[in-house]
């Protein structure tokens, strides 16, 4: 095991390994199987391995995430455990779909967060537990009673759902292939015997599922290595378990643990400040970073009236910065602990004219446009799909109305056929008005034609993009975002995202020796995680906002830390639910994104859920030697009057007087 503090080079020690492996003999490429955690991990990971030894060795050894190598596995053994080869992988808000039948079936349940059902059964699925079991502990402390009683319910018949639809969520890749592997012990052994040698980065963001996973696959040859730092466990509410990686030396006997202390990354007063932060901890892994870059500038500490003010401070400290420094814009980052808190920043910057990039909103997979062209292809491939197939069936709109569906589900159900046939029992009955009974020969002509066409594209000379792109061309969709859209701007907009999943379905195909529209399906939704920091945004000359979650493996010359106070960071929730140690690791995680400088920012309150709060100064910026602080609280308002004037039609919003000096 290989502790990595902030800023060490734990993929660097990945990637070496790699090639020493291959170069001293010891193993074949393709005898290595590297896991990370994001696709843009296990890009960067083949990237580097491929510059020491050469893309064609580099192309041998497996580099993927969890989920890839998962599904990799069920691709080729899911029949084992009753589902069909061609199963759909289910996104969160097609989950939510599945999710939201089941608790409406459920009569006696109400008021049921969809959000916090799902979120739970990812919880205990990542626990690798059943909600009700026996040895079954709450995996979320303080869960409202009505939530307790339903889980066991709601979890069964939404596994049941996702079988009926055969489709399977992202945690279900890695609890069925764990399943597969128990249930039959002959293809774990074949999993075993395929890799002498396990390398695994982050290993510290690992759950009960990942780590069993790990257990078992290293069981034959115990060439485990792995690669992490404790102090940056910040994934918990997601699954990830830091005592994982805390009780390594417990769960694999005869382990060699080294320590990697010194950062390439950020100075000595950022690294001091980080340590003492981090010691107060008290379940971690000792370790204290050090640099040999240069003490640098105390950490600055500007505390403001208000998050309006925050954010004109912020706008006027950066551009003091650049004239004494001549960085870029994109040489700062902004982080927060909650998204609401980019839009008073993004106000201030377009104020000022200063170009910025928000991180971590909507996924491109996630937006309808792109929603609706995917649900086309999944059905195409999956007739089961359930969510995809009613996304697709009135999009655009085809007179098929609510009580028509309610009928075929009610076929569904009683004859336990798939939509698909359900429909077409509904036209053989004569049971569908005739606008419907047309709309539904429309559908299911469409569906029929293209699926033949998208088997058959090679033999005919087309491309899968080209069909693909007749099959837009077929639903008349352009015109549909032309009716639904407020203006020609905002259809325009939408419509560069139709286009941009067949560039990538094209792109795809050009890449893939054996392309398919399965494939595609398979390879987009892997990689539609919250990873997007290789876009072409990321390249502009424009300022990062994003969350300390976001910023994660990231590191920036100037970093500003917004919201230090009790209730924002450390987050309320972390106060009410005792992880405090978790926050107290975030805080860490976003002092050691910054390379050059760091600075701090604190309201004297701040709106929230509509009411201005006054606010508590947080407990990490206590836990920081005075020392490494400097605090600004002289000329700050003059320099915020210089850099940022407010425009002449403004008037100046009435509010409470706040004292300018910082009551600690």
């Amino acid at each position: 095991m290989v502790l990595a503090g902030a800023g060490s080079g734990k993929t660097r020690v990945i990637t070496q390994r790699i090639a020493h492996l291959i170069a001293q003999h010891l193993a074949e490429p393709e005898a290595i199987l590297a896991v990370t955690f994001t696709n843009k991990a296990a890009q960067e990971m083949r990237e580097r391995v491929a510059t020491l030894i050469g893309s064609s060795a580099a192309n041998k050894v497996h580099i993927s995430t969890f989920h890839s190598y998962c599904l990799h596995v069920l691709r080729k053994h899911a029949g084992h455990l009753g589902y069909r080869s061609n199963f759909s992988i289910c996104a969160e808000s097609d989950a939510r779909i599945l999710l939201r039948r089941v608790v409406d079936d459920l009569a006696s349940q109400e008021n049921l967060s969809l959000a916090e059902l799902q979120s739970q059964i990812s919880l205990y699925k990542s626990a690798n537990e059943t909600p009700g079991s026996d040895n079954t502990k709450p995996v979320v402390r303080d869960l409202e009673i009505k939530y307790q009683e339903s889980l066991p319910d709601v979890y069964q018949l939404y596994q049941s759902a996702l079988k009926a639809a055969n489709a399977i969520d992202f945690d279900d890749l890695l609890l069925l292939t764990l399943r597969l592997w128990q249930e039959k012990p002959y293809i774990l052994e074949a999993c075993r015997m395929q890799f002498k040698y396990i390398l695994v980065d982050e290993y510290q963001d690992t759950n009960k599922v990942q780590f069993a996973l790990l257990q078992q696959l290293a069981a034959a040859h115990q060439n485990l290595c792995v690669v992490g730092d404790d102090d940056q466990s910040i994934y918990a509410w997601r699954g990830a378990d830091s005592q994982i990686i805390l009780e390594f030396e417990k769960h694999f006997q005869g382990t060699s643990v080294i320590t990697l202390d010194q950062n390439y990354r950020s100075t000595t007063n950022i690294l001091n400040a980080a340590n003492a932060v981090i010691s107060h901890n008290s379940v971690r892994k000792k370790k204290q970073l050090w640099s040999s870059l240069g003490r640098g500038r105390e950490i600055d500490w500007f505390v403001t009236g208000d998050e309006e003010e925050e954010a004109k401070h912020a706008v006027a400290w950066l551009q003091f910065i650049q004239e004494r420094t001549g960085a870029r814009y994109r040489d700062f980052a902004l982080l927060y602990r909650s998204n609401q808190q980019s839009r008073p920043l993004e106000l201030a910057f377009r104020q000022a004219g200063i170009p910025y990039v928000v991180y971590g909103g909507q996924d491109f997979f996630e937006r309808a446009e792109v929603k609706d062209i995917i649900a086309y292809f999944k059905v195409l491939v999956n007739p089961r799909d359930e969510a995809a197939f009613l996304r697709a069936v009135n999009m655009p709109r085809r007179g098929i109305g609510d009580g028509t569906l309610h009928q075929v589900h009610d076929i569904c159900r009683e004859e336990g056929l798939s939509l698909g046939k359900a429909l077409w029992e509904m036209l053989k009955r004569d049971l569908a008005p005739v606008q419907a009974a047309q709309g539904i020969r429309d559908f299911l002509g469409l569906v029929q034609q293209f699926r033949k066409r998208f088997k058959e594209f090679k033999e005919s000379g087309q491309t899968l993009r080209t069909v693909a792109e007749d099959l837009v061309l077929a639903i008349d969709y352009h015109s549909e975002l032309q009716r639904v859209c407020k203006t020609p701007g905002q259809a325009h907009k939408r419509w560069l995202n139709v286009e941009a999943v067949l560039k990538a379905l094209g792109d795809y195909e050009e890449r893939s020796e054996t392309p398919s529209l399965a494939n595609f399906l398979d390879e987009s939704y892997l990689n539609s995680d919250q990873d997007r920091f290789g876009r072409k945004e990321r390249r502009q000359d424009g300022v990062s906002l994003m969350t300390i979650h976001s910023a994660k493996g990231l590191e920036f010359p100037f970093v500003f830390v917004m919201g230090l106070e009790e209730g924002q960071l450390p987050h309320e929730k972390s106060l009410r639910d005792h992880t405090i140690e978790e926050e107290r690791r975030l805080f860490y995680v976003a002092l050691t994104r910054g390379m050059r400088h760091v600075t701090l920012f604190e309201a004297l309150s701040r709106t929230r859920f509509g009411k201005e709060r006054m606010t508590d100064t947080s407990r990490f910026i206590k836990e920081i030697p005075q020392d490494l602080l400097k605090q600004q609280i002289k000329a700050v308002r003059e320099m915020v009057a210089d850099k940022v004037a407010p425009a002449k039609s403004e008037k100046p919003r009435a509010r409470r007087k706040k004292s300018a000096v910082h009551p600690g």
